[in-house]
């Protein structure tokens, strides 16, 4: 599935069980323009439907069917696809690409799910944080929460078109069926776009951490149709 910025937004309706289509909200920074712009050449692209790329090193990651996110997603071909790659919170997915291009940039484009009984920035359990590195550098960390509004709170707040569901059930039931799914795409955030990196290899990491790590059957997270754009 071909990463192409620019498209029109699929949000999430708050606490309705349901998407919709607005065809007339804000396009996110810098939309279209990465590739567009001049230099810009895809290195890696995959919806995990071929299995698992031997670029990624996923430890306790396993390929699982998306259930209710496919077909979650900008109008187009980026969206949750049948099979997506789920991992539980604590667990660290890396990604090590070799033989880059020339290039002055880096973007990271993918669909994020976030599962179940993720807590969010709380003191009980004491949070559940994605961080994402690049080259050892950290340049994402914030909380993810789906249960209670009231004792929990998420510091992640997506840019226009990131939140494609939020706080509905998509087939992850968690325990005693309290807890829901929210789905984002973190493509249009702009802390993923134009990353200064001009080395021939780069390696990324994903993780889901915080004291409040807890089992795939009880909170989990996954990502799809992840991309990286090399840009010169």
């Amino acid at each position: 599935m071909q990463r192409l910025l620019g498209l029109l937004l699929l949000v999430g309706c708050g606490e309705i069980d349901q998407v919709r289509h607005l065809p007339d909200a804000p396009l996110p920074p810098d939309a279209g323009a990465v590739t567009d712009a001049p230099g810009a050449q895809i290195v890696f692209d995959s919806g995990f439907e071929g299995g698992i790329p031997p670029t990624l090193s996923v430890g306790s990651g396993v390929l699982t069917p998306s259930q209710g996110y496919e077909p979650l997603g900008p109008p187009g071909p980026r969206t949750f696809g049948p099979t997506f790659l789920r991992s539980p919170t604590g667990n660290v997915i890396t990604m090590t690409l070799t033989g880059l291009p020339p290039h002055t940039k880096l973007t990271i484009g993918f669909l994020f799910a976030a599962i179940d009984s993720l807590d969010g920035t709380g003191t009980f359990p004491a949070g559940d944080y994605m961080r994402i590195a690049l080259d050892g550098t950290q340049i994402f960390r914030e909380s993810f929460f789906n249960a209670d509004p009231v004792l929990q709170t998420q510091s992640y707040i997506a840019p226009p078109g990131g939140e494609l569901a939020r706080r509905i059930d998509l087939g992850f039931g968690g325990p005693g069926g309290f807890y829901t799914d929210s789905a984002y795409d973190m493509g249009v955030d702009p802390r993923f776009q134009n990353l200064p990196h001009t080395g021939a290899t780069a390696t990324i990491e994903f993780t889901l951490e915080g004291e409040g790590v807890q089992t795939l059957d009880d909170e989990s997270w996954a990502i799809d149709d992840l991309s990286i754009i090399a840009i010169q």
